[in-house]
């Protein structure tokens, strides 16, 4: 017989699509504040996001200002070159936190 997750269970971590440009800002959006909704650590993965644009990076942003002002700490798991580039561009670093690259201390 399978276990039943227990409410303490750490969440599983969240992939974001490959293809994160304004068509899929809404369900990012909706994902995002489900996960924020549980008041549990989040984990974010980026590794595979191979297009983003303005409006996702917009709803990254307002998602990572609105855990930390419920302190729902954010983790980030991985992330490809695009979304840092992405996030670089419009000075998100200090607010949406990307891990550092593979190799880089």
């Amino acid at each position: 017989m399978a276990k039943k997750p227990t409410q303490d269970a750490t969440p599983a971590p969240l992939a974001l699509e490959a293809d994160l440009r304004i068509g899929a800002a809404p369900a990012l959006r909706d994902s995002l504040l489900a996960a924020l909704e549980a008041g549990k650590a989040v984990q974010l993965d980026g590794a595979a996001v191979a297009q983003v644009d303005t409006a996702a990076l917009q709803v990254l942003a307002a998602f990572s200002r609105d855990a930390r002002a419920a302190s729902v700490p954010v983790a980030w798991l991985g992330a490809s070159d695009t979304l840092r580039r992405g996030v670089t561009v419009l000075g998100l670093n200090a607010l949406i936190e990307l891990p550092a690259p593979a190799g880089v201390n």
